[in-house]
C-alpha cells in the first residue's frame, strides 16, 4: 500500500492533487488543519493499494475499505466545516483593512472630485471655480454645489467669493454674547481639548471678566485630566472640586452656590464605549440648568465630526466648540457640521496657551476660514479680521 501526504488551502485542491498522484483508486484516510501561517492549510493523508493480489486483498477488505471510506467522507465535512470557520475568523481580522481601503476609497473620490471628474453639470467659470475650492477645503460635495448655485453665473470671481461668504456668514448661528453665568459643562470625544478650553474659560471670566467661578472635575477615568485641572486651578486661585459619582456633583454644585460661575470638565470615551453619553447624560441631570458645549476637533475628518455630533445628541448640547482650529488642513467640515447639526457655535480654539488662544466665535471669520485655501497664514488672517 502506497500512503502520502498532501497540502492544499481546501478539500478540492487535495483531490486533485490525490487523483492526479495515486489515481482513481486513492482513498483519504484522514484530513487535519495545519496552524500557522495566515491562509487556511489543509493536511489530507491518502493511500492506494498497488501490491501483489490486489483482487483477493480487495474484496476481502471491502467492508473495512467501505468503513475507512465513510470516516473519510467524515472527516472531508469536518474539515470543510473547519475551512469555513477559519475564512469566517480571517474575514474579521481584515475588517480593520477593509476600513482603510474604505476610508483610501473615499479620499480617491474627493480628489477626482477636485481634479472635476465628478460634477459635470457646473455652471462654468466663477461657480466651477468655487466650487472645488470648497470641495478642497473639506465642504461636502452636495452642501458645495448647493452653495455655488445661489452665485450670479454672470459676476467675476471675486465677486462670488464675497457675496458667498455673506451668505454662508449669515447662515452661521453663534452663541449668546452676553455675560455667561450659571453651570458650564464641556463634552466631547477623548483627546479634544476640553480640559484646556476650560481652563482658558475659567481664567479670561475670573481673570477679565472678575467674575467668581468654581471648578469641577468629572473626568476620573484619567489621573492626569483631574491633577492638570487642579494645577491650572491653584495658578489661577480657584476652588475645584473632584467628583465621581452624581451625588458627588451635586454636592460640589451646592458648595459653589455662592459661585457666579461653575465650569464642568468630563471624560472623554472613544465611539465604541457602549453606553457612555447615556451614563454623561444622566449624570448631568441634576435639576438645574447646565448649559453644555460639545468639543470638537477640526483635525477629524467630517464623518468622525458628524458621527460625534450624532452621538452626543442624546445629551441635547447647547453650542459647539470647534477645537485645534491652527492644526488643521482644511475647513470646510465645519459648514458641514453647523449645517447638520443646528446649533450654535460659542468659540474657536487654536493653539495650547492658557488663557490665549481662544475666541468667541464670529460667524464672518468662520465663513473666512470655510471659504479661504487650507493654510496657517489663512488662518492667522481670519484670526486678525475684526
Amino acid at each position: 500500500m502506497q500512503i502520502k501526504r498532501y497540502e492544499a488551502r481546501s478539500i478540492q485542491e487535495a483531490l486533485v492533487k490525490i487523483k492526479n498522484d495515486l489515481g482513481d483508486d486513492a482513498v483519504i484516510l484522514s484530513t487535519k488543519r495545519l496552524r500557522g501561517g495566515r491562509l487556511p492549510l489543509l493536511e489530507v493523508t491518502a493511500a492506494r493499494d498497488d501490491g501483489e493480489g490486489k483482487s483477493s486483498v480487495h474484496q476481502s477488505n471491502e467492508k473495512p475499505n467501505d468503513e475507512i471510506t465513510g470516516r473519510s467522507e467524515f472527516d472531508v465535512i469536518k474539515g470543510e466545516l473547519e475551512e469555513v470557520k477559519s475564512l469566517i475568523l480571517a474575514l474579521r481580522k481584515e475588517e480593520p483593512l477593509r476600513r482603510e481601503l474604505k476610508q483610501l476609497k473615499d479620499y480617491v473620490t474627493n480628489l477626482a472630485d477636485v481634479l472635476g471628474t465628478w460634477e459635470k453639470n457646473l455652471y462654468p467659470g466663477a461657480p466651477s471655480k468655487i466650487y472645488y475650492r470648497l470641495v478642497s477645503n473639506g465642504v461636502s460635495r452636495e452642501r458645495a454645489y448647493s452653495l455655488v448655485k445661489r452665485i450670479d453665473t454672470m459676476d467675476s470671481f471675486d465677486n462670488s467669493v464675497k457675496s458667498l461668504e455673506e451668505a454662508i456668514t449669515r447662515s452661521i448661528p453663534v452663541a449668546n454674547k452676553k455675560k455667561r453665568k450659571g453651570i458650564i459643562a464641556f463634552v466631547g470625544p477623548t483627546g479634544v481639548g476640553k480640559t484646556t478650553t476650560l481652563a482658558k474659560l475659567a481664567a479670561q471670566y475670573s481673570m477679565s471678566e472678575k467674575l467668581g467661578v468654581g471648578l469641577i472635575s468629572a473626568d476620573t477615568y484619567r489621573i492626569a485630566a483631574a491633577e492638570q485641572l487642579k494645577t491650572y486651578a491653584r495658578i489661577m486661585g480657584l476652588p475645584i472640586k473632584v467628583v465621581s459619582e452624581k451625588e458627588d456633583f451635586r454636592n460640589a454644585l451646592r458648595q459653589f452656590s455662592d459661585k457666579e460661575l461653575i465650569l464642568v470638565d468630563t471624560p472623554g470615551k472613544g465611539r465604541n464605549e457602549s453606553g457612555y453619553t447615556e451614563k454623561l447624560r444622566d449624570f448631568l441631570s441634576v435639576g438645574v440648568p447646565v448649559e453644555t458645549n460639545l468639543l470638537l476637533s477640526v483635525t477629524a475628518s467630517r464623518e468622525n465630526m458628524l458621527d460625534t455630533a450624532s452621538r452626543f445628541s442624546i445629551i441635547n448640547y447647547d453650542n459647539i466648540i470647534f477645537t485645534k482650529v491652527d492644526e488643521a488642513t482644511g475647513f470646510g467640515a465645519m459648514y458641514d457640521v453647523i449645517e447638520h447639526v443646528g446649533k450654535p457655535v460659542s468659540y474657536l480654539t487654536h493653539g495650547q496657551n492658557v488663557p490665549n488662544d481662544i475666541e468667541e466665535a464670529k460667524p464672518h471669520k468662520i465663513a473666512g476660514l470655510i471659504m479661504c485655501q487650507s493654510s496657517l497664514q489663512d488662518v492667522k488672517r481670519i484670526q486678525n479680521l475684526s
